[in-house]
Order: C-alpha cells, then structure tokens, then sequence
C-alpha cells in the first residue's frame, strides 16, 4: 500500500492563510496580553459603575428621599395659624347697667354682641357687684346678633356702685355644621314675630304699691309652633335704658295672635319709648313643638 507524503497537507493552505496563521503565531502573546487588558477594563467600568451606584444611593438619594420623606410627613399647613385665623372672635361688652327695681332690690342689665356672621354660641354669665355675685345663668347668642342679658330683682341693701358682667364655659358652634346654606333667609322665618300696638302706662298706686305697666300685642308669623317665646321689654329715658322686664310665651302656635301685659311695681321715670323684642334659641330643636 503507497505512503502518503506529510508535506501534501502543506499545498491544502493557501498563501494569504499561512501568513495569517504566522501572524497569529507571532502575536498571541500580544492577542493574550489585549484581551486581558480589554476584560480589565470592561471589570473596571462595571465595577467602577456599581461603586458609583452604592455611593450615590447612600450619600446622595438616599439623603433626598430622606428629606423627601420628611417633607411629606410634615404639616404642609401651618394649622395653628390657620385655627386663630378661623376661630370665632370673642364677645364684645357694649354696656353693663345696674337699675332699681323696688325697695332693696336692683337689676342688672349687659349688652353683648357677637361678631361671628359663622358662629352661634351658649354660655353662662353672671354680674359681680360689692364682693358679690349673682347665680350662673344660661345664655345664647345667635350669629352677629347684639342683644340683652340680666339678672332681675336681686337684692341688696345698698344700691351697688358698680357691677361686672362675666361670660364664662363658652360653647361655639358653626353654621356649618347645621348645614344652612342662607342663614339669613333661614333665621328670618324663625324670628318672624310681629310687636304691635305698644303701650305703656305710668305709675299708678294700688294697695299702696305703685305699679306701672306695658301692653303689646305679639304675633307668630312664622310657620312654627314653639313651646316657649321669650320677650324681654325695655324701656328708655331719651338714649338710656331705665326699666328692664322679662315674660315668656308657653305654646307659641303659628299664627297665632296674644295681647301681653308685663309689670313694674315700682316707680318707673319717664318713660320715652318702649323696645319689645324676642328672644329664641332658633337652633335648639328642643323649642319647637311637633306638627300637629
């Protein structure tokens, strides 16, 4: 059997392939010394980011969300401001008054207004005169209302020098909560009480007291039975108030018409004018009486 000559292989290879693979010969341990500065390199950018990335989420957005953080947590409104903005304003004391009302006994008169347009208020008050002080009594006031408190009849054997009216355990409450989108429309259907023929009679003397009287007549033209109306009447000399006086009205209907006397029995000034007016807790639902 013929033997094959090895250097055959050798004519199989081109030209341009021997001196490709001599190249490669020749260079492999530069091709070796490249690809692994080439990996060292392609370590150090990958590394070189995650170091970045470690470094940036600790010392710097871990820092922001932080803040962030605390930024969202905190109170973005300023609400103790925001309440002394919005809380009611407190009562003003237009005058307190200390009047006679017979032998040794004397009454106290204060007038108070609420600036509030938003707010209604309950309350308790009383006069401090000569180291003493009357009972606590109850109170309310509607929204921007000026009105009448007093003490009636309080004895004393020396007309007090002066008397200190005091409001105190005060109660506020907003309209909102009633949801009354129109208070004015609202209370005017409520406080539609009608004051006519007015009149007031001077002292005259009976079983040796002397008495003086106001007569008047009071109308419901609201469209609501009360269970009680409060009226308290009073009566000036010129600007100043010389008389106080305070009757209620059981089972007030709608409609319905009552002639009114109230008396002094004492010795009452001159008298100039007469001022009758009503007073009703128009939001205590416990006044109203059910429809029939």
């Amino acid at each position: 059997m013929p033997t094959q000559d090895p250097s055959s292989d050798l004519t199989q290879f081109t030209e341009k392939q021997l001196k490709i693979a001599y190249w490669y010969v020749s260079h492999k341990l530069l091709l070796k010394k490249i690809l692994i500065a080439f990996l060292l390199f392609l370590c150090i950018i990958f590394w070189g980011y995650g170091i970045y990335g470690l470094i940036n989420y600790f010392l710097i957005d871990q820092v922001r969300f932080n803040q962030t953080l605390k930024e969202v947590s905190s109170e973005l409104v300023n609400y103790p401001a925001f309440r002394l903005k919005n809380q009611p304003k407190n009562f003003a004391i237009l005058s307190s008054n200390v009047l006679p009302s017979g032998k040794d006994r004397y009454d106290f008169l204060a007038k108070i207004l609420n600036p509030n347009l938003n707010w209604w208020a309950e309350f308790e008050y009383k006069f401090i005169f000569d180291g003493e002080e009357t009972s606590l009594r109850k109170g309310f006031i509607l929204p921007n209302e000026e009105k009448f408190l007093f003490e009636l009849a309080v004895e004393s054997k020396s007309k007090p020098r002066q008397a200190t009216f005091e409001i105190q355990n005060i109660k506020w409450s907003r309209l909102d909560g009633h949801k009354i989108p129109d208070y004015a429309a609202w209370s005017k259907e409520r406080l539609n009480f009608e004051i006519t023929e007015v009149k007031f009679s001077p002292s005259v003397v009976k079983d040796g007291s002397p008495i003086s009287k106001v007569t008047f007549t009071a109308t419901n033209k609201t469209a609501y039975n009360f269970w009680n109306v409060g009226f308290y009447i009073l009566l000036y000399r010129g600007t100043s108030v010389s008389g106080v006086n305070h009757i209620t009205l059981e089972q007030f209907l709608s409609g319905e018409k009552r002639t009114v006397e109230v008396s002094w029995f004492e010795i009452v000034p001159t008298v100039t004018r007469v001022q009758v007016l009503p007073e009703v807790n128009i939001f205590d639902s416990a006044i109203y009486m059910p429809v029939r």
